[in-house]
C-alpha cells in the first residue's frame, strides 16, 4: 500500500499546483482589489478625472469590483501556473500605483 502511494506521488505531474500554494497570491490579489477600490475612489475625487474602465462606468464601482473578484477567485482556482497569478498581481499593483499617483499629483 505504501509503495503504491509513493509511486502515485512520484508519477504526479510536476506542473500542477495545489490550492495551498495559491493561497498567498489569492490574499495578495484580494488586498490589491481593496487597494484598487480605495485608490479609484480617491482618484475620482480629483476634478476632471473620470473612470476609464467601461465595466465600472456602466455598473458602478462596487458591483464591478465584486464581479472582478469573482473572476479572480475563479482564475486562482483554475490556474496551473503561479507565474500567471503573480503576473495578475503585478498588473493590479500597477493599477493601484497609477491611481495613487494620480491622486497625489493632482490633489
Amino acid at each position: 500500500m505504501l509503495e503504491s502511494t509513493i509511486g502515485a506521488i512520484e508519477n504526479r505531474p510536476r506542473h500542477s499546483i495545489h490550492l495551498n500554494s495559491k493561497f498567498f497570491p489569492f490574499i495578495v490579489l484580494g488586498i490589491l482589489q481593496a487597494g484598487d477600490l480605495l485608490s479609484t475612489r480617491l482618484a475620482l475625487t480629483v476634478p476632471g478625472v473620470m473612470e476609464l474602465n467601461p465595466l465600472v462606468r456602466e455598473l458602478g464601482l462596487w458591483p464591478a469590483k465584486l464581479i472582478v473578484f469573482g473572476f479572480i477567485a475563479l482564475l486562482v482556482y483554475r490556474t496551473k501556473s503561479l507565474k500567471r497569478l503573480w503576473a495578475v498581481c503585478g498588473v493590479y499593483a500597477l493599477i493601484v500605483a497609477s491611481n495613487v499617483l494620480l491622486f497625489v499629483t493632482h490633489a
